[in-house]
């Protein structure tokens, strides 16, 4: 269980955050730190898929890291596409972005049903 990192394309244009059942806040630093390491091997913008289609509960405290990780994008990182996240992800996100709003970008997140339309939405911001 846990986060996986991925390219998700040949190209090394997006990469994929694979949310696999249960997750802790350790797992996901160390998945920001694997995608800041690929993302280092590049010189352009990569779009980010965060897949949680099957992630289980969110850890608590979750949203206490919220203005640490804005602190912590990285110079090539594009869009971000969120698939698949439920009501609770949601909520948080939105309780988030009112917290942070002075380091919070609105257009930088978008929330997708499925990996199709994810593609599809940076494909279409690489273009």
């Amino acid at each position: 269980m846990g986060i996986e990192v991925v390219w998700d394309n040949p190209e090394h244009t997006v990469i994929r955050y694979i949310y696999n059942g249960q997750w802790s806040l350790d797992n996901f630093y160390q998945a920001l730190g694997e995608s800041h390491h690929m993302m280092d091997s590049v010189d352009y913008c990569v779009g980010l898929i965060i897949d949680m289609q099957n992630s289980k509960l969110v850890p608590n405290g979750v949203l206490s890291h919220g203005k640490n990780v804005s602190m912590r994008k990285h110079e090539n990182q594009g869009k971000s596409i969120i698939v698949g996240a439920g009501g609770l992800v949601r909520t948080l996100f939105d309780v988030y972005r009112k917290v942070y709003r002075t380091s919070f970008d609105d257009r930088a997140f978008l929330f997708v049903s499925n990996l199709d339309e994810a593609r599809s939405l940076l494909l279409q911001q690489t273009v």
